[in-house]
């Protein structure tokens, strides 16, 4: 473990960075960011607990999200890590087609392979992440990098989307150009 906190410091002064998270997308960015995120799990900008990271039981934190416009037809999750060690941030999830009247996802809708039954049932579909898997991955920061932020966003869509194919983070984001009515946040901090 040492070497690793050891290599986790000499790579620290490399991260991506919040102005390429897809909030900042010009699509997202001119949006009010009026959606209201929340967990029980965390505060905003508070720690996210072990059991919810990679180090613990890998579970997906509960999130509950208000104030959703009228006109939103289903609303997108996106998680990414702003601090990873590369050029973009790191995409942890990506969730679609989650329904406008939902008022949020809990954790027992998320599994290991990627969402519940239940979950799927309800016509919610999965992106890729970075690793090209359609499943969560749970906070894995670097040992010794620091604090990673990790960007849980919600984003109300005038439309469903469909996708031939699990859809990666460029495909949701030609996708949804001209689509956004609203969008919001939860930025959770992890560090190993």
């Amino acid at each position: 473990m040492r070497l690793l906190e050891f290599l986790g410091r000499v790579i620290r002064p490399i991260r991506s960075d919040d102005s390429k998270l897809l909030e900042e997308i010009p699509a997202v960015a001119h949006k009010s960011h009026g959606l209201q995120v929340n967990s029980p799990v965390f505060d905003r900008q508070g720690k996210i607990p072990v059991d919810y990271s990679a180090d613990g039981k890998g579970l997906f934190p509960t999130l509950t999200w208000g104030n959703v416009p009228g006109d939103c037809k289903s609303i997108l999750l996106v998680v990414e890590d702003a601090d990873a060690p590369k050029p973009t941030p790191f995409v942890h999830a990506i969730f679609f087609n989650l329904l406008p009247g939902a008022a949020g996802l809990p954790e027992n809708f998320v599994v290991a392979s990627g969402i519940s039954q239940e979950c799927a049932a309800m016509g919610v579909r999965m992106g890729t992440n970075s690793l090209g898997r359609s499943s969560y991955m749970p906070p894995t920061p670097p040992p010794g990098h620091g604090p990673h932020h990790y960007h849980y966003q919600v984003i109300a869509l005038d439309c469903i989307l469909n996708f031939p194919k699990a859809p990666s983070l460029t495909d949701i984001k030609t996708a949804i150009e001209n689509h956004v009515v609203d969008s919001g946040e939860l930025v959770g901090i992890y560090e190993r």
